[in-house]
């Protein structure tokens, strides 16, 4: 019996420190801020974010301190410094980075807060995370955001192939998928193209803009939620 009770509770400390494991860390913010969260449930190039903006009338520094003295002793690495004009304090707390950019206003400061959790390679290239592009394109930017309702992305594609090929390419990836085409323009003279689809409440939108021999297209996706 002592063994079954030793081994019962020696299961559910290793199921505690496992649920510890995945909680985000909790952050304090100043009492005399005021605090928006920009978005809790968010994915920036795959790994899941969370993101705050917050204003109050204390200093730069007195601001960075509050901070400081919240992250560093938890920190398995951490760093702060100037960088320009903004303080940016970043605590890596594994799996998590945790961020403030501190940016000087005319009557106190605003504060960009975030916290990045690192996930292995395998959830990272998911199918989830995947988006289609064509041959010789780079995705600079990819942001995804959910909440009960609907899940948003935005993401900024470079390509190296033409303005057409891109048009063309992704207005029939969504026609065969069953997408509504609300607006279609192609420009070759101007360099420039868009694209408007639509599958019941779902939409997005494409725009495609030629610089420097290369194809900039900026993806907006909102899809229902669950």
């Amino acid at each position: 019996m002592f063994k079954y009770v030793s081994l019962l509770l020696l299961l559910l400390l290793l199921a505690a420190q496992h649920c510890n494991a995945d909680e985000w860390p909790t952050i304090k913010f100043p009492d005399t801020a005021t605090v928006q969260i920009v978005a809790d449930n968010m994915k920036m190039h795959g790994y899941p974010m969370r993101t705050w903006f917050l204003k109050d009338k204390k200093s730069q520094m007195v601001m960075a301190s509050f901070f400081k003295k919240q992250w560093q002793a938890d920190s398995d690495k951490f760093d702060a410094q100037m960088f320009n004009g903004d303080y940016v304090i970043n605590s890596l707390q594994s799996p998590y980075l945790l961020t403030a950019r501190i940016h000087n206003e005319y009557d106190g400061v605003i504060v960009y807060v975030g916290i990045t959790k690192n996930i292995d390679e395998t959830q990272l290239n998911s199918d989830a995370n995947y988006f289609p592009t064509l041959n010789k394109s780079k995705v600079i930017s990819d942001i995804q955001s959910e909440d009960l309702y609907k899940k948003g992305r935005n993401l900024v594609i470079q390509s190296n192939q033409s303005l057409s090929q891109n048009y063309h390419y992704y207005r029939r990836l969504y026609q065969r998928q069953g997408w509504l085409e609300n607006t279609a323009v192609l420009d070759v003279s101007s360099g420039k193209a868009a694209l408007q689809m639509s599958q019941g409440v779902n939409t997005v939108d494409i725009s495609l803009n030629t610089k420097n021999s290369k194809v900039l297209i900026v993806v907006n996706q909102v899809m229902e939620g669950h």
